[in-house]
């Protein structure tokens, strides 16, 4: 029996994340292998990824500083910034329902939080603090 979060993740993911393309100028979606979907642009990365063997999903987004990349997820960020307004944090994949409305409570906390990230000095939550 096929497995349909993992069949539907791309179009799902997709789907609530192309505002990062259309909103933001990111380029995507780019979907290099099963469970992930990412846009990108220059040195910033935000990648959904389906976790299968813990039924999660999860939306991270990258910064490339040259000696390393800083990364955190979308609810890390969200509490970092205080943005009580994105909601409770959701990354349950246990159904495509399920992971539907994960990917939509992500995708709406990360158009909260990506202005303060592109802002000045906003790569500043993906720090140790």
């Amino acid at each position: 029996m096929k497995d349909s979060r993992v069949e539907h993740f791309p179009a799902d993911a997709s789907g609530v994340l192309d505002f990062l393309a259309k909103d933001f100028g990111l380029d995507g979606p780019r979907t290099p292998e099963p469970g992930y979907v990412g846009y990108v642009s220059g040195r910033w990365a935000i990648w959904a990824v389906l976790e299968e063997r813990n039924k999660t999903v999860d939306t991270f987004v990258n910064l490339d500083v040259g000696e390393k990349i800083l990364s955190a997820s979308v609810w890390n960020l969200v509490r970092k910034a205080k943005l009580t307004s994105a909601g409770q944090p959701r990354t349950s994949a246990v159904t495509r329902a399920g992971m539907q409305k994960s990917l939509t409570a992500q995708a709406h906390a990360l158009r909260l939080v990506l202005p303060l990230l592109f802002a000045d000095e906003g790569a500043g939550l993906l720090g140790d603090r």
